[in-house]
């Protein structure tokens, strides 16, 4: 639930913890959260019950700007807040590409000696569409360039994704769907060798998503 820094308050997010409460309580793996956000709940996210895994987006940017996230956290402070891994976006042909691949460089030479996995989420740019070639452009580059775990979007055939990034693959919800058409994209990515998915808007936008 990191949208909130680009995004703001939007449906499902108005209140933070409502929503971080019932990630953790209802069993996410991990949660992936803005500096902000971690500073001011991580008290109560280490005194919940369950245990979760944190993720610190050190990118951001305004929806609908750009195609270009910049560093808004670093690598040191993710170790200070307790974050277990860190997130960066590369929008793979985007705004000022050559910057973003120099500053995803920097992030994973830093993450590398300070220990902590990096999380790539490479995004085919407006520019170079949705199709599987350029998920599988965006994915091997991702890797190329040293992602601990890639995030994508995604296209089909997916097991084409998978068999071309060397990297474990989380596929990105994106926007809101109607429940049955994410679930049917969660199911072939999962059947077709994805390691995981990241979903934000199509858990806490949905009218009871503690189901």
């Amino acid at each position: 639930m990191d949208h909130g820094a680009y995004m703001g308050p939007i449906k499902g997010i108005e209140s933070p913890w409502h929503t971080l409460k019932i990630a953790i309580e209802n069993g996410v793996d991990s949660i992936l959260v803005n500096k902000g956000i971690l500073k001011y709940y991580i008290d109560k996210i280490s005194r919940s019950s369950k245990k979760v895994g944190i993720i610190l987006r050190i990118s951001g940017t305004l929806a609908g700007r750009s195609e270009f996230e910049t560093l808004t956290s670093s690598i040191e402070e993710a170790l200070v807040l307790g974050a277990d891994g860190v997130a960066f976006t590369v929008y793979v042909g985007g705004d000022n590409y050559d910057e973003a691949i120099r500053l995803f460089g920097k992030v994973v030479d830093e993450s590398d000696f300070w220990g902590v996995p990096v999380v790539g989420e490479f995004i085919p740019s407006t520019k170079l569409g949705s199709s599987v070639e350029s998920v599988k452009l965006a994915a091997r580059i991702g890797a190329e360039l040293g992602a601990d775990i890639v995030k994508t979007i995604y296209a089909e055939p997916f097991r084409e994704v998978v068999e071309t990034c060397p990297a474990p693959i989380l596929v990105a919800g994106g926007e809101k769907r109607e429940p049955l058409s994410i679930l049917r994209i969660i199911e072939r990515a999962m059947d077709n060798g994805a390691s995981g998915v990241c979903i934000g808007r199509n858990v806490f936008q949905y009218e009871e998503p503690e189901k």
